[in-house]
């Protein structure tokens, strides 16, 4: 198998110079991406043992439990799920989550302490899910080093390089930036996630609002956010667009925030 992709190259390679320029239908998570499902798994799981090296992740099973069961809900109103998530809290102070291919969602501590309410922390969460389900991550790697360095990741012909990939995309030295129609994307779908799921989408955009304000109070404050996260006035339009075309609905989970509270105070 290994030797037929290697013969394959370079007429992938070609597929992928024509692939990497494509905009990104908003509507559509099956986008254009030569890493099979199977591949990004190992691709997934090789990163987040590096990762896991670089954050502390925290060592509360109440904490966990918390992030773990919110990141889960949500995957319910979630287009598919092709990968078993996970969902961690790691001790950072920066305003941040991210998420590394094959569907491993990372929660900073700064973000639940400076989130409002569960819902907030939901909006995030659910921006971050939609990255793995639109599988973004592996679109853009391939887009900035190409089909043959992943392969080798994957292949584990350069073990070397996971570590170095991972520090420079996903660590606290880095970050991975999406494209704008990417960006704009795991919004939509986040919205829309929520909306199903039985939170109120209106948290996404009230935490985005937030986020905007302190941004322009203290620029140096959010560095990280906005520099993997770039929260123009446009992208913050276009959700409060979404939102209104949605049905009216009664929410499930945007009224009780009595654990997150609690969750809170843990932290604090």
């Amino acid at each position: 198998m290994g030797r037929m992709r290697r013969l394959l190259l370079p007429f992938i390679l070609f597929l992928a110079g024509l692939g990497s320029g494509c905009a990104v239908n908003q509507t559509a998570i099956s986008g254009f991406n030569l890493i099979s499902v199977e591949d990004e798994k190992q691709l997934g799981a090789k990163f987040a043992l590096e990762i896991e090296k670089q954050y502390t992740v925290v060592n509360d099973p109440e904490l966990q439990g918390y992030v773990d069961r919110l990141g889960k809900r949500l995957l319910a109103g979630a287009r598919e799920v092709e990968f078993d998530y996970t969902f961690k809290a790691v001790k950072d102070d920066s305003v941040n989550a991210f998420a590394i291919p094959g569907g491993h969602i990372y929660v900073n501590t700064g973000l639940i302490k400076t989130a409002q309410n569960e819902t907030e922390l939901a909006g995030v969460m659910a921006h971050e899910i939609n990255h793995a389900v639109a599988r973004h991550g592996t679109r853009q790697l391939t887009q900035q080093y190409g089909y043959a360095l992943l392969l080798q990741l994957v292949l584990g012909d350069n073990p070397s390089l996971v570590a170095q990939l991972a520090a420079s995309m996903f660590g606290k030295a880095g970050f991975m930036a999406y494209s704008r129609g990417m960006e704009t994307q795991a919004d939509y779908l986040g919205v829309e996630t929520m909306y199903r799921t039985g939170y109120n989408p209106e948290g996404m955009l009230t935490f985005f609002e937030k986020l905007d304000s302190m941004h322009k109070e203290s620029p140096g404050g959010l560095t990280q956010f906005f520099s993997s996260h770039p929260l123009t006035g446009e992208r913050i339009q276009r959700v409060k667009e979404e939102i209104a075309k949605l049905p009216p609905r009664s929410y499930q989970f945007s009224g009780d925030n009595s654990e997150f509270r609690k969750i809170q105070g843990r932290l604090r």
